[in-house]
């Protein structure tokens, strides 16, 4: 094998380790040693590929992040040219917004469990904050997003649908991180859907919080009531 080859594998090597260890554990839960060992590489070849943890965290996050984005804006334009002049049905915009993670892991050939963990890290960890690869993407889906909603419901105010987008991340999150927990916790109450079953069921959950009634809360302290 050529060196490039050889370098290449490592690289590769060590972004599967990292996708693994941040997955289960969470980005600041693992350490550079851990990943190596896992990779069967050494510390080196971090500085050498990525510079740094953090800097192969980006990476990790840019990797799994930019397709997700992507499948998004391809599905929401397919949906808008399909209605054309016509309002984009929320739970259409919905599962434009929702299904990419079903046909991004597909593709990715990760294990759902590891996919579905990662998702949420990416989603929840470090605070929100995306490597700045991915923050143009991510501005953009969001205001593509925003703009089918608002003709979609064009009642409510465009800052009460962007807090609703934010509820439905934050639904992805949760669901996408917990779901074998929540399977332990309930004994097997909750029963054990796939995935699909789980992606319309997160459909019609933040369907019924996209299209709820906006009930004006009186300011407090210079609070927004809209």
């Amino acid at each position: 094998m050529s060196v490039t080859k050889n370098s290449e594998l490592t690289k590769k090597n060590i972004i599967f380790a990292a996708q693994k260890l941040f997955a289960e554990k969470g980005f600041e839960g693992v350490s550079l040693r851990e990943i190596t060992a896992e990779a069967g590489a050494n510390v080196a070849a971090v500085n050498y590929h990525f510079g740094n943890k953090e800097q192969l965290v980006d990476e990790v996050i840019v990797l799994h992040v930019l397709p997700v984005i992507e499948e998004r804006m391809r599905l929401l334009d397919i949906a808008r040219q399909e209605f054309k002049d016509e309002a984009v049905p929320v739970g259409i915009i919905l599962n434009a917004f929702i299904r990419p993670f079903l046909t991004v892991m597909t593709d990715s050939g990760q294990s759902k469990a590891l996919f579905c963990k990662l998702s949420g890290r990416c989603m929840s960890d470090r605070g929100g904050d995306l490597p700045d690869k991915a923050v143009d993407e991510f501005v953009s889906m969001l205001k593509g997003f925003t703009q089918v909603l608002e003709e979609t419901i064009p009642h409510l105010p465009s800052k009460v649908l962007l807090w609703r987008l934010h509820f439905s991340f934050g639904v992805m999150a949760h669901t996408l991180m917990y779901e074998e927990r929540f399977f332990e916790i309930t004994k097997g109450g909750c029963g054990k859907p796939d995935l699909e079953t789980t992606l319309q069921r997160m459909i019609d959950f933040c369907q019924g919080g996209l299209l709820a009634e906006n009930t004006p809360v009186a300011n407090m302290k210079g609070g927004d009531s809209a």
